[in-house]
């Protein structure tokens, strides 16, 4: 082997770190939800015996788990500190071992910020999976290549509340710039998914796939769904029969079939527009001109060192050996976990303040308010690596004065101002979707003039972008809005 080869190998083998369980906890903890770090805490206390619940009755006597792991220090206690390596807190190399997650559905929520409102029971509910969860997790289970993965994921995003995905494949591969028959593969994968019907363009396909699915071919029922449905709507059952040559029986049986399909497959799902009940992890409150953020703790165990194994391990010469490591361990080991949950809660208040810093004009004003922001972006002001912010603000959620939002809702690309000033991609989404609204449904506005409109107000789009966007806000085109 070529001597600058093995070279290359033996850098490249040595950069590599290992992953310590000590940054496995770390990620972990950061990664978790207030829910899910409740249930971590409630695990620790059912597993650990040297831990227990700090009762607000019960007096405060106990040895703090930092001060008595320093206690068993002087060679008894390893230290298992690691040095850090870069710029993050947690001595991780995230863009080595970490990936980021998947943006998380959000959901803007009305009404002001009431803690009142925040301490009842429904806000703490775990939200029911949406129609999008629900067909994401069904989408890594069909023989699909990783480009047709992400297609799908693209147009899964586009299906309605109701489980139609109301786009041709034509407009869909001049959007994503690939073959129609790329388009037609995955949306054929999808429509094998549960619930039966789903990414159906319309009615006929969607009770189509129904019928397929429960073995109906070639007869009755296929029929009527892909000839005779206003027929069907209207009651015209005589001329179904006139016009199909099947028995008036056989027609009316095929008719009690058709109308025990579901003309909504998706819509026993919350979408992801419906409201969801979560635990915010912050509260961001005005006082005076600036915002504050706190973390709600208000629901977590708050844990305690039991005083019989304080006892032990300040009366080492009188315990046993194997005893005092069993002890010995069990406090390490809450010792680290007490400790990241600190970290992790130092990360998210430092990332959420970055957020509030850069975007109190939409807390102060509105979504048309929002700036464009990354994760690089935050990750600067915080002081740590961008995987650390994604990961800090995935699946976790803000209490404003405008409502409850997912963290990851402050993130979004940037359009271009005439004066050289960037607008954030949200707000812009948000303008089309008002001029659509206000439009005269006879003569609607077309992509062009929708691109002249925003032109106005000095906002310089492309026509494809526009309709890009128009597509990511299910709005048909104005052809379809057209109303006689």
């Amino acid at each position: 082997m070529d001597n600058s080869l093995k070279l290359g190998l033996s850098q490249k083998l040595t950069q590599t770190l290992k992953m310590t369980p000590e940054m496995q906890l770390a990620i972990k903890i950061l990664q978790l939800n207030s829910l899910e770090l409740k249930n971590q805490i409630i695990e620790i206390l059912e597993t650990n015996p040297v831990v227990e619940l700090d009762e607000a009755s019960a007096q405060n006597t106990e040895v703090p788990l930092e001060k008595l792991a320093e206690q068993t220090d002087g060679g008894a206690v390893p230290s298992r500190e690691f040095k850090e390596t870069g710029r993050d807190d947690f001595g991780v190399d995230w863009a080595k071992y970490i990936e980021d997650t998947e943006h998380s559905e959000f959901k803007i929520s009305s009404g002001g910020y009431n803690h009142e409102e925040e301490t009842t029971f429904e806000n703490f509910v775990s939200k029911k999976s949406n129609l999008r969860e629900h067909l994401n997790a069904q989408l890594h289970e069909v023989k699909l290549n990783a480009t047709e993965i992400k297609i799908g994921e693209y147009l899964i995003g586009l299906i309605d509340r109701n489980g139609y995905l109301r786009h041709t494949n034509e407009q869909i591969a001049d959007l994503l710039k690939v073959d129609v028959e790329v388009i037609d593969r995955v949306r054929k994968a999808i429509q094998t998914m549960d619930p039966v019907g789903v990414g159906a363009l319309d009615l006929r396909e969607c009770l189509m796939l129904q019928a397929i699915e429960d073995g109906y071919c070639d007869d009755a029922v296929t029929a009527i769904i892909s000839s005779h449905l206003e027929d069907l709507a209207q009651n015209r059952i005589h001329n179904i029969v006139k016009a199909t040559g099947i028995d008036l029986e056989e027609i009316q049986a095929a008719v009690e079939t058709i109308k025990a399909f579901n003309p909504k497959p998706g819509a026993s799902f919350p979408s992801a527009g419906d409201d969801i009940y979560v635990s915010p992890e912050v509260f961001v409150e005005k006082d005076g001109d600036e915002y504050v953020v706190t973390m709600n703790e208000r629901d977590l165990p708050q844990l305690r060192i039991n005083n019989l194994y304080n006892d032990a391990i300040k009366n080492r010469d009188k315990t046993e050996k194997e005893t005092y490591e069993f002890i010995r361990n069990k406090l390490e080991a809450a010792r680290s976990f007490l400790k990241y949950v600190d970290k992790r809660k130092d990360t998210i208040l430092s990332v959420t303040r970055a957020i509030c810093e850069v975007q109190k004009d939409f807390l102060d004003f509105g979504i048309l308010h929002l700036k464009p922001l990354t994760l690089q972006d935050v990750a600067q002001m915080a002081g740590v690596h961008e995987s650390t912010v994604s990961h800090a603000t995935s699946g976790k959620y803000v209490q404003t004065p405008r409502g409850l939002f997912e963290l990851k809702f402050f993130f979004s690309g940037a359009a271009r101002t005439h004066s050289g000033e960037d607008v954030s991609t949200l707000a812009v989404k948000k303008r089309i979707d008002d001029l659509v609204k206000q439009e005269n449904p006879r003569k609607p506005l077309s992509d062009s003039h929708i691109v002249d409109m925003l032109k106005k107000e000095g906002i310089t789009l492309a026509r494809r972008t526009v309709a890009k966007y128009r597509i990511e806000l299910n709005i048909p085109s104005s052809s379809a809005r057209k109303q006689h």
